[in-house]
This record gives structure tokens, sequence and C-alpha cells, in this order.
């Protein structure tokens, strides 16, 4: 682990002029990690501007925000020599930004073009997903060479890009997501709003799934473990199946029903209607995991489950699909959670019956859960490891300009 604790702090305010780049139109993981970097480095005094998309939900999210200065555009660039870009980033560096630092690796293409004369700007990228592609090749190995540091969001993301990339191991560097325990903090949350609205009194035992409704995360599997479970109820036990979030936006080429009603549909021909609640979109995450009992991520391919460290930090005992850094979150021997396989609806009606039958047990999981969560996945730490990593690519690139 990279020591924190010797960062030059007046060195690195005297220099600092960062620009956070997220060109994206969504709203997720991503999304948000990027805005609150962002966020927690400009609220140290530090110059930080952030290149993001017109009319989207990370400029909607920024624009009104103190610690940072937004700069929106008016198109999506293309992900390699963009001159449009090109352009935007010469004038940024003329102003005297001297550390890029893009949350989409998919950009490198059109952002180290526009830097490749520019020796004195850091560039540092982060890396969120697996990469299912051979990277080892002179196009990427050159583009690469430009980048100070690649982070990446776990171990696995790291096992992934080195085996994947032409890239030495201390070139890539492990930052954890990290979480506000402030905001994240299962005494500070009533849950029981949440409950009511989802016709559950006490007795009930609420499962829910956080998510984009969307078929990569796993919605349907959790529609089918429900309904097997729900033939083979214990005497006097109540259960509740909430779905929270909103449908990804359809492209172009959809067909005419959403996946939405795909899923309602699913819900009647099983006929358990009454058991199943589609909650729509919060941003109250917090209150939304206290009030489940059990949280699910039954998603086809996470390469790192934010939902689950978010529903741990609340004491909500989660399953999450294998793969990805699933082992991470939960554990070897998965003392904080449990696993299931990838799209197997029976597998997971058989691990939240092992949680409806040991209450105590479940209830223990969720506490060892949060105890794993604050000592790995705190914001406090990620922002410090993400400042070191930012001094030390500025102290590299004043040793190359000299």
């Amino acid at each position: 682990m990279d020591s924190v604790s010797n960062i030059h702090w007046d060195w690195l305010k005297d220099r600092l002029n960062g620009l956070v780049v997220c060109l994206s139109h969504s709203w997720g993981g991503l999304e948000q990690v990027a805005a609150n970097d962002a966020l927690d480095v400009g609220s140290l005094g530090f110059k930080i501007r952030v290149l993001c998309l017109d009319e989207t939900p990370i400029y909607e999210y920024l624009k009104n925000r103190k610690e940072v200065e937004v700069i929106p555009l008016t198109y999506r660039p293309r992900n390699f020599f963009d001159l449009k870009l090109r352009a935007e980033l010469a004038d940024l560096i003329s102003q005297g930004t001297n550390l890029i630092h893009t949350h989409q690796t998919s950009l490198l293409g059109s952002i180290v073009p526009g830097i490749w004369r520019q020796p004195g700007v850091a560039l540092l990228a982060t890396r969120h997903i697996m990469n299912n592609h051979n990277k080892r090749n002179f196009f990427h190995r050159a583009i690469y060479a430009r980048v100070d540091a690649l982070l990446v969001i776990s171990e696995a993301v790291r096992e992934n890009v080195l085996q994947t990339h032409w890239l030495r191991e201390p070139h890539v560097k492990v930052v954890n997501l990290g979480l506000d325990f402030e905001r994240f903090d299962p005494a500070k949350v009533d849950p029981d709003q949440y409950r009511a609205q989802w016709g559950a009194d006490n007795d009930t035992v609420v499962i829910g799934l956080v998510g984009r409704v969307d078929p990569a995360k796993g919605q349907e599997t959790f529609i089918k473990a429900a309904a097997g479970l729900l033939k083979n109820l214990r005497a006097g036990e109540q259960v509740k199946f909430v779905m929270v979030g909103d449908e990804t936006p359809p492209k172009p080429d959809a067909p005419p029903e959403s996946f939405l009603e795909e899923l309602k549909k699913i819900v009647t021909q099983f006929r358990i209607e009454e058991h199943v609640v589609f909650a729509g979109f919060s941003d109250q995450i917090p209150e939304v995991m206290r009030a489940f009992d059990i949280c699910v991520m039954p998603s086809r391919q996470e390469a790192f489950g934010l939902v689950a460290i978010e529903a741990m930090a609340m004491e909500c005992p989660v399953i999450i699909s294998r793969g990805g850094s699933a082992q991470e979150i939960v554990g070897e021997n998965e003392d904080f959670g449990l696993t299931v396989r990838p799209d197997d609806a029976f597998h997971l009606q058989q691990q939240l019956r092992y949680l409806l039958d040991n209450p105590m047990e479940r209830v223990r999981m969720g506490q060892r859960a949060r105890q794993h969560v604050i000592a790995n996945y705190d914001r406090k730490s990620r922002f410090l490891k993400t400042l070191k990593h930012y001094e030390k690519a500025l102290r590299r690139r004043q040793r190359i300009r000299l």
C-alpha cells in the first residue's frame, strides 16, 4: 500500500491545476466516483475542473458546486484522435492545467495525442471495468506509455489489466472505492418510511436489489429466484422482493417493449405480484439499504460491486454474483457475504433460503460486513491515495521537463 502520510500539501497546493474528465451520459458508479473524487480534492482548496457533457447527470450534479469548475461539452468526442477535444485540452493547458485524470480509459486515444508535446502535463486514468480484449499491441503500448499511473478499483481489475496490457506492475495502482461513513451509518437512518411504502411490516423480510433495470443487472434471475422461494415458504414467513432503480434508456434499435415491461409480465406469469415491488429510482441509498434485510446483486458481470459495499456498510448481508472483485468484497471464506453463480436462479434461491433459515447469522454477517467495509473502503483513504498519486505524477513530470 502506498504511504499517504507524507503528502507535501503546500507543494501540491502551489502546483496542482487538475482536470477530471468524465464524458458519459449515464449516472452510475463510474460517474458518481468521478464526481465525488473531484469534489473531495476541490474541497481542500485545490484547483479542479471537471470536463463533462452538457445536460448530463454529472453536469447537473456538479454545476452549482463551489468546490469545482465545470466545463460542459456540447459534443461527444471520438475515442481516437478527436481534433475538437485536442483543441479543448490545448486551451485548458494554456490556462495552467498541468494534470489530467480521466475516468474513461477509452478516451486515452484522443487525450494522449492532444498532450504528446506537453511533457509537463501529468496524465492519470482510472479503470473501473474489466477488459475483455487483448491490448498487447503497439498502439495501446504507445498510448499507455504516456500515462503516469493507471489507477484501478480492485486487485481483480489490476490482475486483469496486467494480463491484457503491456504495463509494468508498478505502473498499475489499486485505489479502492470508498464510502462516506458519516452518511452510511445505520444509527443515523430510519428505514421505516421505505418499508411502509413497500408494504413490509416488522415481520416481513425484505429482499432487495438496487441497480439500473437492465438485463445485465440480473433482475430476471432475481424474479425467478423469488418465484421459486415463494412456492416453498415456511409457515408464517412473510417476504417482499423490492427492485430499486430506473430503466436504462433504450437504444434507437431497441424493441418496442421495454425490459421493465418484460419483467412485469414475468411477475404476472408467476402470479407473485403481491410480493414484488418495482420501486423506481431513489438517491437515498443508505435509507434503502437499511430498509433491506438482504441485498442481492445478481449481475452477469461486475468489475466491482459498489452497491454491495453500500449495503454492507448499512449492516445488510449481501449475495453477489461470482467473478470480478466478488471474492475481495465478501472475503475468501465468505465471512462478509455470499456469492452465487451468475444467471443461476436456483442457486440464488438456495442462498436466500440459507439466510432466511438463519436469521442470527444474517445479523452477524451484516455486522461483520460493516466492519470489513470500514477497514477497506473508506472514502477519505481513497481521497488521500488519489492525492498522493497526483503528487507523484506532477513530480515525475517536473523531472522530465528539467
